[in-house]
């Protein structure tokens, strides 16, 4: 680590109350109080600041070796009042060092559906076959969770602080609304539907598509398009929290995918089937019986295939 150079340059002015004048001068600029606040996701380049902070003393005149100690308490409190900003600059990030909040972690296997309170107090259920990962507490202006599969969310209310639920590179947004995130790996699109409130969804390179209550949007995965739906039934659609099991004008594989999540059976079907739609209140009814409904709504049959299903037939 170089030494600060504090005498490097000299001054020319005989008179001490320049040098007065010239400390005084750099905090009046300095404005701690109105410094930025650099983005969150900016890195924090600790050979940077230093450097900025031993350039701002160098870049100061010298005195006369008869005023030296006076200008090298002048100079350390420059220094001092420089690392202060870039501290407060960094803040968040010089905290995250200091004092880590801990990440958790919360899995729902298929057959279960898991529920949890933030910190904030925000409620959440998760899914079966679904995954949450969360601080312990929130820190900063922003409240950011990750989501793999399906969740139902009521989130507490803080203007001061974004709630963000990140679902691959697809952002959902609220200060303070309920909503329900369909976002299963092997799902095309990931989709919301909005209960109470407004939510914002942002995929890369692509404009924030607003939702208001009854809302509903699919985001393509493979190239962000995104398409909306209104008057949609939000409660059926989120009835699976409370152990309902109501699917309406569903696409047979999206049928077949929430089988698997809640009962943890695989059922396949003929690629000729998997334009069928399915409507239907499976609630309190038995896998069984669930197969052969469906069986009959395609016209067709289910064999059993290992611990499965395989549903055969003409198609609708």
């Amino acid at each position: 680590m170089r030494k600060f150079t504090f005498l490097r340059k000299k001054i020319q002015a005989k008179d001490r109350s320049l040098q007065e004048n010239l400390v005084t001068k750099y905090f009046d600029d300095l404005q701690l109080n109105n410094q930025p606040v650099v983005d969150s996701n900016a890195s924090f380049d600790s050979d940077s600041v230093y450097n900025r902070i031993t350039e701002s003393i160098d870049a100061m005149p010298g005195k006369s070796a008869g005023a030296g100690k006076k200008w090298m308490v002048a100079a350390s409190l420059i220094a001092v009042a420089s690392l202060s900003v870039l501290l407060y600059q960094y803040r968040l990030q010089v905290l995250d060092v200091v004092s880590p909040i801990a990440q958790k972690q919360i899995v729902a296997i298929n057959g279960q559906v898991a529920n949890l309170t933030l910190a904030d107090g925000t409620k959440i259920w998760l899914n079966g076959g679904s995954k949450l990962s969360y601080p312990e507490a929130f820190r900063g202006d922003k409240r950011e969770i990750t989501l793999t599969g399906e969740a139902f969310l009521e989130v507490a209310h803080d203007t001061r602080k974004a709630f963000i639920v990140h679902t691959g590179n697809i952002k959902t947004q609220v200060l303070g609304t309920s909503f329900n995130v369909k976002a299963y790996p092997e799902d095309k699109f990931v989709k919301v539907d909005v209960a109470t409130g407004k939510v914002g969804v942002v995929a890369p390179l692509a404009k924030t598509v607003f939702l208001l209550p009854a809302e509903e949007v699919l985001v393509n995965r493979k190239d962000n398009s995104a398409t909306t739906s209104k008057g949609v039934d939000v409660s059926a659609l989120t009835g699976w929290k409370n152990g309902d099991f109501i699917v309406k004008n569903m696409p047979l594989p999206d049928v077949l995918n929430a089988i698997y999540h809640r009962f943890n059976i695989e059922v396949k079907a003929d690629p000729n089937l998997v334009k069928c739609s399915i409507s239907a209140n499976f609630t309190n009814v038995s896998l069984q019986n669930i197969i052969r409904i469906i069986s009959k709504l395609v016209r067709g049959k289910a064999v059993a295939d290992g611990a499965g299903y395989h549903l055969k037939g003409k198609g609708c």
